[in-house]
């Protein structure tokens, strides 16, 4: 590849459609995990190998030789190139070095799990939903201690809670959208 093409293909940042091309593949997943992991230029020998060891839940050490060969000629031959045409990385096949790109952190950002400590957003609406659901039965059926706080202020509290519980969750995207961009507090 011509040094004009390298330079131009190093400015662009990838599209969302060849970061998910990239990621659609688990190896590939493990190529962008094992980069990170290494934070810098790997020989495929090495990836191969660590990459097998994912693949077959073993430790690296105990990776057999056709374990490592498989995973070396898919790498070789297949998704390192995509991979370097997509900018997720830099391979030179004569040397048999990888080095992670720029652009790799774009490529990361949606391998990101949420911790399993995390509450899912859509149980949060549903809750509210069936709060405000329960609510109004009971102030409509003339409930104590519901009858007390007129309609209007209940219409007032399910709102409100609505609307904090959706400028919370843009509080969170914008979070997550600042960090794919390099400018949030992760970085």
């Amino acid at each position: 590849m011509s040094s004009a093409i390298a330079d131009s293909r190093s400015a662009e940042t990838p599209s969302r459609d060849d970061v998910f091309e990239v990621l659609s593949n688990g190896r590939r997943r493990n190529v962008v995990r094992a980069l990170e992991r290494a934070g810098g230029t790997v020989e495929i020998s090495d990836l191969a190998e660590q990459v097998a060891a994912w693949e077959n839940d073993v430790p690296p050490e105990e990776v057999t030789y056709h374990q490592r060969k498989r995973t070396y000629t898919a790498l070789q031959q297949f998704h390192l190139p995509k991979m370097d045409e997509a900018g997720a990385l830099h391979y030179d096949s004569d040397r048999g070095v990888i080095e992670p790109a720029d652009d790799l952190a774009d490529f990361n950002v949606y391998l990101e799990v949420v911790p399993g400590s995390s509450f899912p957003r859509s149980k949060l609406y549903l809750g509210l939903a069936t709060a405000c659901v329960v609510l109004g039965v009971a102030g409509w059926v003339g409930l104590f201690p519901v009858t007390l706080v007129p309609p209007l202020a209940w219409g007032a509290v399910f709102v409100g809670l609505f609307v904090g519980a959706a400028l919370v969750q843009r509080r969170a995207s914008q979070s997550v959208e600042a960090d794919a961009d390099g400018s949030g507090y992760g970085s």
